[in-house]
Formats: structure tokens, C-alpha cells, sequence
């Protein structure tokens, strides 16, 4: 009788139980900026493999999502906006870019990680990054400036297109079905 009832309660109440761990099928990187002309989105999209990140769990035990962006990669929507990307986050010296999420943790529905950035040879750590749930993804929103990444905002088309010094971040980590 005590295993039909635990069971009947098991199936009846899924919920109950929080779920600790987020397998990650697809992952996009959108870099947003604004210019004296309008406005740019640059965007890069990896679904080779999933990827496992487990809440609250001590550092050595913790997961860490790590991946790799040819800045060749990023897509800006055209040949002359990717070859502005390409050559303001100085793709021949440093022709990748790097990002990291981890050390996890849930905080009620809040879902808070460590956010690490290699782009043009420059390296951040964010702490206490929030990150949104919803529409089946993870969403971390960061704002930086040029200067923090050590790139140059200077104009473009010999000074006609001035760009602002700052840029958005967005990492979005598509989440499987569950």
C-alpha cells in the first residue's frame, strides 16, 4: 500500500521536485550596438552537441558551458557591417572570441552565473550575472563598453558613421524539452 501511495504521489505531483540540472541543445551570441546612422546586431549560432549545467553545486563539482566563436562566424547581415565587426574586435590577430557560463545558482525563481568574455585579446569575468527563463531558453543580458574590451569606437566611411561606445551582450542557451 505505501509504495502504490508514493508512487500515485510521484506521478501526480512532478512538479514538487526542482530539477537541478539544464541540458543545453543551441546556443546564440547577439552583439547590439548603435551608430550615428542606425543601429547593428551581429549574431553567432552553435548547435553542435548539448551541453549539461547543473544549480548550486560546490565549484569542482559545478558544470561550466565553454565555447569557442570564430569571429569569422558572426554574422552582422551584410559584407560591410561584417567586415566592420571583423576588423573593430581585430579578427587577424585575435580571430577568436571566447565565452563561459558558470557557477550556476537558483535563488527562488531567480537564476544568477559567472559570465567570462575573451574578445580581442581583452578578458572580463561577470559575477552575479542574471539570467531570465523563459520561451524555453536562458537569456543573460550584459552591457559593456568599447572600452572595457579595449576596441576602438572610432567612425567608419572615413568619419561619416560614428559608433557608440556601448554594446549588448546577449547569451542565449536554448534549452531540450523536458
Amino acid at each position: 500500500m505505501r509504495i502504490a501511495l508514493l508512487l500515485a504521489c510521484c506521478l501526480t505531483l512532478p512538479g514538487l521536485v526542482e530539477k537541478d540540472t539544464l541540458i543545453i541543445y543551441h546556443k546564440e551570441i547577439i552583439v547590439k550596438g548603435k551608430t550615428s546612422v542606425g543601429s547593428f546586431e551581429c549574431s553567432y549560432d552553435s548547435q553542435d552537441g548539448g551541453d549539461t549545467l547543473v544549480f548550486n553545486r560546490p565549484s569542482p563539482v559545478n558544470s561550466s558551458l565553454h565555447f569557442e566563436i570564430p569571429v569569422k562566424d558572426f554574422g552582422c547581415g551584410n559584407f560591410l557591417l561584417n567586415h566592420d565587426f571583423r576588423k573593430t574586435l581585430k579578427a587577424e590577430e585575435y580571430p577568436t572570441c571566447a565565452v563561459s557560463v558558470d557557477r550556476l545558482s537558483k535563488v527562488g525563481q531567480q537564476i544568477f552565473g559567472t559570465i567570462r568574455v575573451r574578445m580581442a585579446g581583452t578578458d572580463l569575468c561577470l559575477e552575479k550575472v542574471s539570467f531570465g527563463q523563459r520561451e524555453g531558453r536562458l537569456r543573460g543580458n550584459l552591457q559593456l563598453s568599447m572600452d572595457q574590451l579595449g576596441l576602438d569606437a572610432s567612425s567608419r566611411l572615413g568619419g561619416l558613421v560614428q559608433v557608440n561606445e556601448q554594446i549588448d551582450l546577449e547569451i542565449n542557451l536554448y534549452l531540450e524539452p523536458s
